[in-house]
């Protein structure tokens, strides 16, 4: 089961605005302050359990002097076998449904909509019915891996030890006291998760191939380091801000995923590779595609190296005028004409080309075009 279109209407900035998803990925791409952020926060507050009432009521709407809650609706598309044998206990019409749509229009269960064409069917526990949607998860303040953590820290749960204990994850350690044990058994689980980190990692930073993540445990503390080819082990926290980033975001996205279902997770990330030079963001673009194999993803951005190009229909151009906030899914046309005027690229900026342009061919030799006239003399022979 995936989304295929998002409805919003009287959000924030947005009077009203469809958004078409990708069932992989989709970028939604524009000029700061023009909307970008609102329509994730949107598909966010369409979950159950967060605040959805008149505070969020777009103020140029009729909405908001009625004092009406927005409306988000998801239209919900490639129903499985098995999505259709759990839908089918709540109503018989989803044997054949080839989709449906959820609106929400309160903060109370009892104000989710399920609507198939244009008829309501009831819902008899509408949280249970809720559960069998995909989630949706929001990635904003991803905490930055640290250079040590504690085994105490490590099994607290803290929201702040989150990217090491996933850390630990990727490199196959569930319980992080393995790695604690003064024994060989924990000796060479640190050295396993050290190389199958390091190995993860490789795979996606192409701009340092020699990367290197080592965990060494000392007493009741683990010590986490990283060296490439020009430098000895050091501290994360003295890497870049761009590539610290960037791991971060890594571990924690992999490890979310690592035992999800194919379509389990929908995510949604705001301004990802903010931090990241260009190379570093095509990097990042290369990510999302191994991620999007399992989980639709949906993220905003304002640079044009954060769009795949072999994709452009993936590509949403976000832009606000007085009547708010509007989506152009057809920003590659006329040569990215609009997503170039959007965002003010320039042709001196390499990365699209202008509308019109001279071509120019430099021959490796001379060859004359035309015999050289006298001065002052017609040429002979009428030539």
């Amino acid at each position: 089961m995936v989304i295929s279109r998002v409805f919003i209407r009287a959000y924030k900035s947005i009077f009203e605005l469809t958004l078409p998803v990708d069932p992989k990925i989709t970028i939604i791409i524009g000029a700061n302050e023009s909307g970008k952020s609102n329509i994730l926060k949107s598909l966010l507050s369409f979950a159950p359990g967060v605040r959805f009432d008149n505070s969020l009521t777009c103020q140029y709407s009729d909405y908001y002097y009625q004092g009406k809650c927005p409306e988000v609706a998801i239209e919900f598309t490639e129903l499985t076998n098995e999505n259709r044998r759990n839908l089918i206990r709540f109503s018989e019409v989803f044997k054949e449904a080839k989709s449906f749509v959820i609106r929400k229009n309160g903060q109370q269960l009892s104000d989710y909509h399920v609507i198939i064409g244009e008829t309501e069917i009831p819902i008899s526990d509408m949280g249970r019915f809720l559960g069998l949607m995909p989630k949706i998860l929001f990635f904003d303040d991803i905490p930055l891996l640290k250079s040590r953590a504690t085994l105490e820290e490590l099994s607290s749960g803290k929201e702040e030890f989150r990217t090491e204990r996933n850390l630990l994850r990727i490199g196959g350690i569930v319980d992080p006291a393995l790695i604690f044990e003064d024994s060989t058994r924990g000796r060479r689980a640190s050295e396993e998760a050290s190389r199958l980190v390091t190995q993860q990692i490789r795979r996606v930073w192409s701009q340092e191939p020699t990367i290197e993540v080592k965990l060494n445990v000392n007493g009741k503390v683990l010590y986490i380091d990283i060296s490439d080819g020009t430098t000895v082990f050091d501290t994360p926290e003295s890497r870049s801000m761009g590539f610290r980033w960037y791991l971060s975001f890594y571990i924690n996205f992999i490890a979310q995923t690592f035992e999800a279902r194919a379509n389990e997770y929908i995510f949604l990330i705001d301004e990802p590779g903010i931090h990241l030079h260009p190379a570093g963001q095509k990097d990042l673009t290369r990510v999302m595609e191994d991620l999007a194999i399992k989980n639709q993803i949906i993220y905003t951005t304002h640079s044009p190296f954060m769009i795949n190009r072999e994709y452009p229909q993936r590509v949403r151009l976000v832009s606000k005028d007085k009547d708010g906030t509007r989506i152009d899914s057809q920003a590659y046309r006329e040569n990215w004409r609009p997503l170039r005027s959007s965002i003010g690229l320039m042709v001196g900026d390499l990365f699209f080309f202008s509308d019109s342009g001279v071509m120019l061919e430099f021959p490796t030799r001379k060859v004359p075009f035309m015999r050289k006239l006298h001065r002052g003399k017609p040429a002979s022979n009428g030539k």
